[in-house]
C-alpha cells in the first residue's frame, strides 16, 4: 500500500509509540471485542452474507487467505491488512462516512492486539465465572472495590460511614420498601453491640414486606399484568401467580428452583399446586382475540415474546435481532433463535385469548394471604384442596405432541424454511445437559446447570442493582458485545459464583451487599475524584426510588397502609374516565370502578395493572407499562411529578392522616415537625428544614383561620375520615407541610 511522506511518518512514529508500550498484554475480550462489535461487525460480523466477505469474528475468518492479504497474517503480523487499513488516511476502516471512525486509543489498542498474535478469546460473558484466588474471605466486597480504588488516580479510600440512622432507613428501604418501623429502629439504634447492624438486615430480612418489596422487580422483568394487554385488554385471571413470587422470596425458596418451577413446573414429576401456578411465567405475554387476528401469526408472535423474555430477564441478553436474521453482534444465529423458540411453541394454548378471564390451560388456585395458608397447611401433593379455592389462574401445560418448528425467514410467520428443529440453545452459552429432555423442563436444567455462564451473573447484577442504584455492568438488558463492561468484572463473577456454591440463595447474596462498607458509606458526593456515575463506589447508593416505594412510603407515614397481603388488584383513586377513553366498548375494562375502605390503601405491589393503562402515578414516576420486560426502570425528573406529588388526591389523603398523626402525638409545633422527620428520614429535622417548613406553617395557618372554607375543601379531599376533635385550620395548615415533605429527597430518595 502506497503511503504520502506525511503519512508514512505518522505511521512510523505511531509503530514507535506502540513498540514502547507493546509490552504490556492486550486482554480480546475486555478490549479489542467491544471494538470490533461496535465499530466492524456490521459489515464483518457474524451476520456476513456472503461467504467471500470479510469476517472478523474469528480467528479463523481474519486469518484466511484473501486474494495474496490477510486481514491478520500470522506470518507477518506487522504487515497485516487490519492495521494498514485502520491507518489509512485516504481510505480508512470503518469508512468516516458510516459514523464508526476509530480513535486514536482504539486503532492503538487493535494495532498492539494483532502485532502481540491477533489470539481471540469468548466474550467475557460466555465464559463461566470463576472465584479469583487469594481473595480474603471477609469482607470481599469491600476488598475488590477497594483495590480498585487504590489503583484509580489520585489513589483513594472509600468514603465515611454513613450514620446509624441514615443506615437504618438505606437497609429497610432496600430489603423492604418500606421505612423501619419506630420500635425496629429505636431498639437498633439503642443497641451497641458489634454486630446490630447485621442483627437489623437479618429481621428485615425476615419480614413478610422482604417478599413484597423484592417480587415487584421481578414482576417488571416477566411482565406481570392484570389484563391481557392488546386490543379489549379484558381482564385476565393470573394474581394468584403474583402472590405465590411473594411467597417464594419469603420463603427464601433457592432461585434454580424458582427458576424451574417458573419454567416447567408442570414438567416435573409429580408437580404441586404451587408448581403449576408457578408457571404462569410462561403466560404472561400479551395475547389478543382481535377479529381479524391470524392465529398462525398469533402463535409465532406469542412465541417471539417468550423466547426474547427469557433472553432479557435470565440470560440478559437481546435476541430480538435474531428473529429475523443472524445477530450482527452477538454469536446467535438465526437458526438457534428458532431452536430456542421452539422450546415453548409446544404450549398447549389457543394462540387467540377468546377474551377470556381463564384463557386456558387454568387451574383453580389460591385467591387470598387465609386460602394460601391452607395450601401450605395441607399435603402439597394433595389436589383435594383446590375445592376451597375462590379463584383460576393460568398455567402452562405440554401438547401431548410437539408442534413442528421451523426457522421462519425474515421472522415472518407464513414463511417456514428447512427441515423441522430440534429444540436447543445458543452455542456460545452453554452446551445443552446431557440427557435433559428436549422440553422445557430441560431448558430449566440448562438455565440452572453450575456450568452455565449467564443465567447467576445476570441475577447478581440485578440484585447489585437494587440495592446499589446501578449495576455493576450497567447494561441489565444486555451481557452481550454491545453491553458495558463491568465497572469489578472479578467482584461479579465472585459474587456468582458464591450464589452457587450457597445454592442459589438470594438472601444469603443481599445480606452481603448490605452489610458490605461500600453499601454503608455516606452517598455525600465526593469532591477529591471525577467520578460523577460513581462507578469506582466511593461513595455510598443514592437515587430516586420508584413509583411503588413512594406512594407506599406515604400510605405507611399516614399510618392508612392497609398489610393485607395477596389476592386481586385493588384500584385506588385515579382521574375520572382514563379507562374508557381508552377503551374498546366492548372491554370488560372500559370503566374503572375505584374501591372503597381499606382496599384504597393496600400496598403498591397489588394495584390494579392494567397494561394499555397503568395507575397514572405509576407511569408519571417512570413504572413500565409491561408490555414487555424491564430490567431497568428509568428515572426521570419533570415538573409534571412535582405538580401530582402536592395535589394528586391520595397524596393530600396521605398527608392529612399523617398530619392527624403528628398533631396527636406532640404537643408543640417544634415536636411535631422533628416526628415527621422521624418518620420519613430516621432522624429529626435539620436546622434549614426546621426553618423552612414552620414559616410554611405559619402561614398556612393564617391562611386557613382566615378562609376556613378552603380548610374544609382540603380536608375533604378523599376518603379516610377526618378527626372532628383537631382544629380544622391546624389540621390544614399541617397538612400543607406534610405535602411538602412528602414531595422532597426525604421521602423520595434513597441516600
Amino acid at each position: 500500500m502506497v503511503f504520502k511522506c506525511s503519512q508514512t511518518i505518522a505511521f512510523a512514529s505511531f509503530l514507535l509509540i506502540n513498540a514502547l508500550l507493546g509490552a504490556e498484554k492486550i486482554d480480546f475480550a475486555r478490549e479489542v471485542l467491544p471494538i470490533l462489535s461496535d465499530k466492524c461487525f456490521t459489515c464483518h460480523g457474524p451476520d456476513t452474507k456472503k461467504a467471500k466477505d470479510l469476517r472478523l469474528d474469528s480467528y479463523e475468518a481474519a486469518t484466511r487467505d484473501r486474494k495474496g492479504t490477510r486481514s491478520i497474517d500470522p506470518d507477518d503480523l506487522e504487515n497485516s491488512e487490519l492495521i494498514f487499513r485502520i491507518h489509512d488516511d485516504d481510505d480508512p476502516m470503518p469508512p468516516e462516512e458510516d459514523g464508526k471512525a476509530l480513535t486514536t486509543e482504539e486503532k492503538e489498542i487493535l494495532t498492539r492486539w494483532v502485532k502481540q498474535g491477533g489470539e481471540y478469546a469468548s466474550h467475557w460473558a460466555f465464559v463461566a465465572p470463576t472465584k479469583s484466588k487469594d481473595i480474603p474471605r471477609e469482607k470481599v466486597i469491600d476488598f475488590f472495590i477497594k483495590r480498585k480504588l487504590a489503583t484509580s488516580e489520585p489513589s483513594i479510600s472509600l468514603a465515611k460511614e454513613a450514620s446509624q440512622e441514615v443506615l437504618a432507613r438505606r437497609a429497610a428501604l432496600v430489603v423492604t420498601g418500606l421505612p423501619p418501623k419506630p420500635a425496629l429502629l429505636k431498639n437498633f439504634l439503642a443497641d451497641k453491640s458489634p454486630d446490630s447492624y447485621e442483627r437489623f438486615v437479618d429481621k428485615l430480612l425476615a419480614s413478610p414486606k422482604y417478599g413484597e418489596h423484592q417480587a415487584r422487580y421481578w414482576l417488571d422483568a416477566i411482565r406481570y399484568g392484570d389484563t391481557h394487554g392488546l386490543h379489549l385488554d379484558n381482564k385476565r385471571g393470573i394474581y394468584p401467580y403474583r402472590d405465590w413470587v411473594v411467597r417464594a422470596f419469603n420463603k427464601n425458596l433457592p432461585i434454580n428452583d424458582f427458576i424451574t418451577w417458573q419454567i416447567a413446573g408442570d414438567l416435573l414429576p409429580n408437580p404441586t399446586i404451587a408448581q403449576k401456578i408457578a408457571t404462569g411465567y410462561v403466560r404472561m405475554n400479551p395475547t389478543t382475540s382481535e377479529g381479524g387476528a391470524i392465529p398462525e401469526e398469533f402463535q409465532a408472535k406469542n412465541n417471539f415474546d417468550r423466547t426474547e423474555t427469557l433472553g432479557t430477564v435470565m440470560l440478559g441478553m437481546t435476541m430480538s435481532c435474531a428473529r429475523c436474521h443472524t445477530h450482527k453482534y452477538d454469536p446467535i444465529t438465526h437458526k438457534e433463535y428458532f431452536s430456542l423458540l421452539a422450546f415453548f411453541n409446544s404450549t398447549a394454548e389457543n394462540p387467540l385469548d377468546g377474551n377470556k378471564y381463564d384463557h386456558g390451560p387454568a387451574m383453580k388456585a389460591p385467591a387470598n394471604p387465609k386460602e394460601w395458608e391452607a395450601l401450605a397447611s395441607s399435603d402439597s401433593k394433595d389436589q383435594d384442596p383446590i375445592r376451597s379455592f375462590s379463584t383460576t389462574t393460568l398455567i402452562a401445560q405440554e401438547l401431548p405432541k410437539p408442534r413442528v418448528t421451523k426457522i421462519l425467514e425474515r421472522g415472518e410467520y407464513h414463511s417456514p424454511i428447512g427441515e423441522p428443529l430440534t429444540p436447543d440453545v445458543p452455542a456460545a452459552m452453554g452446551s445443552f445437559p446431557k440427557d435433559a429432555p428436549r422440553n422445557r423442563l430441560g431448558l430449566a436444567q440448562w438455565l440452572t446447570a453450575d456450568s452455565q455462564p449467564l443465567v447467576t451473573r445476570v441475577f447478581i447484577n440485578r440484585m447489585w442493582q437494587r440495592v446499589f442504584g446501578y449495576g455493576l455492568v450497567r447494561t441489565p438488558e444486555d451481557f452481550g458485545l454491545q453491553g458495558e463492561q463491568a465497572t469489578h468484572p472479578e467482584l461479579l463473577d465472585w459474587l456468582a459464583v458464591e450464589f452457587l456454591e450457597k445454592g442459589w440463595n438470594q438472601k444469603h447474596i443481599l445480606r452481603l451487599l448490605v452489610t458490605s462498607q461500600a453499601f454503608k458509606q455516606s452517598s455525600q458526593f465526593r469532591t477529591d475524584l471525577d467520578d460523577p456515575k460513581n462507578r469506582l463506589l466511593a461513595r455510598g447508593p443514592a437515587f430516586r426510588l420508584d413509583a411503588e416505594v413512594i406512594r407506599d412510603i406515604g400510605l405507611w407515614s399516614s399510618g392508612l397502609l392497609d398489610p393485607t397481603m395477596g389476592g386481586e388488584g385493588v384500584k385506588p383513586y385515579q382521574p375520572a374516565g382514563l379507562w374508557k377513553a381508552l377503551m374498546h366498548p366492548a372491554s370488560n375494562t372500559k370503566n374503572y370502578v375505584q374501591d372503597k375502605g381499606e382496599k384504597l390503601y393496600r400496598r403498591s405491589l397489588y394495584v390494579y395493572w392494567k397494561r394499555t393503562s397503568p395507575h397514572p402515578m405509576m407511569t408519571l414516576f417512570d413504572a413500565p407499562n409491561r408490555e414487555s420486560s424491564c430490567v431497568k426502570r428509568s428515572r426521570s425528573s419533570t415538573a409534571l411529578q412535582s405538580l401530582a406529588l402536592l395535589n394528586e388526591t391520595q397524596r393530600v389523603e396521605m398527608a392529612r392522616k399523617l398530619a392527624e398523626r403528628l398533631i396527636k402525638s406532640s404537643p408543640d409545633d417544634k415536636s411535631r415537625l422533628n416526628q415527621l422527620y422521624q418518620i420519613l428520614a430516621c432522624r429529626p429535622s435539620l436546622p434549614l428544614e426546621s426553618k423552612a417548613c414552620l414559616d410554611l406553617l405559619a402561614t398556612m395557618k393564617t391562611r386557613y383561620t382566615s378562609s376556613p372554607e378552603e380548610a374544609k375543601a382540603l380536608l375533604s379531599t378523599g376518603e379516610a375520615p377526618v378527626n372532628s376533635e383537631l382544629n380544622p385550620a391546624e389540621l390544614a395548615a399541617w397538612t400543607q407541610v406534610a405535602t411538602t415533605v412528602l414531595a422532597t429527597d426525604v421521602a423520595l430518595s434513597l441516600f
